[in-house]
């Protein structure tokens, strides 16, 4: 239980470092819209599948919030933004098809081999009717439809 609680912890730090040294001052904006907007999907996607009995967090940072809030407070407001911020922020549009199919794969893939492990090896998430894959899709979706929004935001609000 203390390795569990210790990760979850060095991972808030890893994330704050992340986006302090790769997110620049003036994507600051661009970051809240990109993190804001997948807090929205994470949100309703993960009490949905916590109430559904699929995955279950046992250990938490904060147990008196998960007594209500069952989902993992670190993946889905913090963790997973954080991946998406420095997804969409480093996205390469202007490359081939093939190589930002590739990227998606690489980056999602890596994600959901993380989870994986902690899976197997820590009492932070349990997959109770939930398998790899579905993590993996997920994950895919998620990124792809907040990116998308993210694109037509830069478009629309962004212009100079």
């Amino acid at each position: 239980m203390f390795i569990d609680r210790w990760i979850l912890l060095s991972s808030l730090f890893i994330g704050v470092f992340l986006i302090w040294k790769f997110v620049p001052r003036e994507k600051a904006r661009e970051a809240w819209i990109i993190a804001l907007f997948l807090q929205t999907i994470t949100w309703v996607s993960g009490l949905f599948v916590v109430q559904m009995k699929w995955i279950s967090y046992p250990v938490a940072l904060l147990p008196r919030v998960n007594e209500i809030n069952k989902t993992s407070f670190n993946f889905e407001f913090f963790l997973f933004p954080v991946l998406a911020i420095l997804f969409s922020l480093n996205y390469p549009t202007y490359q081939p098809l093939w190589l930002r199919f590739f990227y998606y794969t690489f980056i999602i893939g890596i994600f959901t081999f993380i989870e994986v492990l902690l899976e197997w090896k820590t009492n932070l998430i349990k997959y109770d009717e939930w398998k790899w894959y579905w993590t993996f899709i997920t994950v895919w979706i998620s990124l792809f439809l907040n990116h998308q929004y993210y694109s037509w935001y830069k478009k629309k609000w962004l212009k100079e």
